[in-house]
């Protein structure tokens, strides 16, 4: 029950901050608009901003990247060794992060596609 604690603390305050700082700040979103995710998305998954809503975009990677690092982080909390939990760290959150931005990917290009219509 800590652990779900834990999870769902991470989760929020992740959140939060991002959206706090990247989503509602007009400065903040601006530089979202051109930062790496956007590039990696458009690039890596052929996702064209122009067909769809980018703050609805900017709120789902917000989730998305919350879920990621509170899941990561309360895995990590059942390991006591520093150097075994930054390897379970990133065994676990590159797969996770491929995994999350694919299924991401494929969300945002059906509605990509729905525009069309």
């Amino acid at each position: 029950m800590d652990y779900l604690l834990t999870f769902i603390i991470c989760f929020i305050i992740i959140y939060l901050v991002y959206s706090i700082f990247v989503i509602y700040r007009k400065k903040g979103f601006e530089k979202f608009k051109s930062s790496k995710q956007v590039i990696f998305f458009e690039k890596a998954y052929k996702l064209d901003f122009k067909k769809i809503n980018l703050k609805g975009f900017a709120q789902a990677l917000a989730l998305t990247n919350a879920f990621i690092i509170a899941f990561t982080f309360t895995v990590i909390q059942l390991i006591q060794n520093f150097i075994l939990k930054m390897l379970v760290a990133f065994v676990i959150l590159v797969p996770l992060m491929l995994l999350m931005y694919k299924l991401l990917s494929i969300v945002y290009k059906k509605k990509e596609g729905k525009q069309n219509v």
